[in-house]
């Protein structure tokens, strides 16, 4: 039996609130400490854990930490490059906290405990306008689940939604996308149209490598990737699994998949990433040659799911690419 994303983040957050009473147990034996003090102890040292581990993420992405020279994104053109600002202050705090918000809420609540919630039926499209369906294509160790927070407002914009579950997690993104292409001629042949997809960071990777699969650039209605480490991920290196080594900054696997593709497959892509964002880095890892872009500044990784700001951004992307459908 094959053990998802929500089975390991749920035995993930048994651990955590097995650790949160050790530590609660140790203070009221050791320390006399009150049980109810001691369990918010507890409960502290394991959120302090969670806050230590997403500012080492900004850190390692944020500088492009562990990234060969010689593996490092080529650069935007300059006026995608112009788009990109530090953060003040308040701003870079504010960024961090979301962040710390989205990863407890995604990881800790969405997938190990609605793993299997429906999403929300399509509101009636506008009149004269046929809004393709969507398949949701989350990222890596996830499940549909993320999908949670986002997909009510693409629902809302008229967009049948599907989601996809990859598995082994920690599989090979190749065989993801056998997974993909078969989920996408079902729902063409449901529909009636190609769908256009949503992918979530390592989504893009799986959604770029089944069209080459598919080797049929009409299989979908085009491609809208969300934080997708387009030229890897300092972090990739720490990861689990043949996907985590095919993420890798300058791997063998993205070269071959980038040197694959033609002009016409990825101008029917749109990049949304965040120049901060907290795993998909260094920061022009989101560019693609030949792509569309919208850039978002003060988003983490996990938040480009829920901020109203990329929320829009997704919107906006598909909204363009169903147009050129038309």
């Amino acid at each position: 039996m094959t053990l998802g994303a929500a089975g390991i983040r749920r035995l993930a957050v048994t651990a955590q609130a097995a650790a949160a009473l050790g530590i609660g147990a140790a203070l009221v034996r050791l320390a006399g400490w009150p049980w109810p003090g001691a369990i918010a102890a507890g409960v502290a040292v394991i959120l302090g854990g969670f806050a230590t581990a997403i500012a080492i993420a900004f850190a390692f992405t944020g500088r492009g930490l562990w990234v060969p020279p010689g593996h490092r994104p080529p650069a935007p053109p300059q006026e995608l490059a112009a788009t990109r600002r530090p953060l003040r202050l308040p701003e870079a705090l504010r960024c961090y906290l979301n962040e710390i918000r989205s990863v407890l809420r995604m990881f800790d609540w969405l997938q190990p405990f609605r793993a299997h919630a429906p999403f929300a039926p399509p509101a009636d499209a506008l009149p004269g306008r046929a809004a393709p369906p969507v398949l949701l294509v989350h990222g890596y160790a996830c499940g549909q689940a993320i999908w949670l927070d986002l997909q009510p407002a693409l629902a809302a914009a008229g967009y049948r939604c599907e989601g996809i579950d990859l598995l082994p997690v920690f599989g090979d993104i190749d065989d993801y996308a056998h997974a993909l292409l078969g989920a996408m001629r079902r729902m063409t042949a449901t529909y009636g149209s190609a769908p256009l997809l949503v992918c979530h960071s390592m989504g893009g990777l799986v959604a770029r490598a089944t069209l080459q699969l598919a080797d049929d650039e009409d299989a979908c209605a085009g491609i809208v990737t969300l934080g997708t480490p387009h030229h890897g991920s300092a972090l990739a290196r720490f990861g689990g699994g043949h996907n985590a080594a095919q993420m890798r900054c300058g791997s063998p696997w993205l070269r071959a998949l980038a040197s694959a593709e033609s002009p016409r497959l990825r101008a029917r892509m749109i990049s949304v990433f965040s120049w901060h964002d907290s795993i998909a880095g260094p920061p022009c890892t989101g560019w693609l040659d030949g792509a569309g872009h919208i850039a978002l500044s003060g988003i983490g990784h996990v938040s480009l799911l829920r901020h109203p700001a990329a929320i829009q951004a997704v919107l906006d992307a598909l909204q363009e690419l169903s147009a050129r459908g038309r």
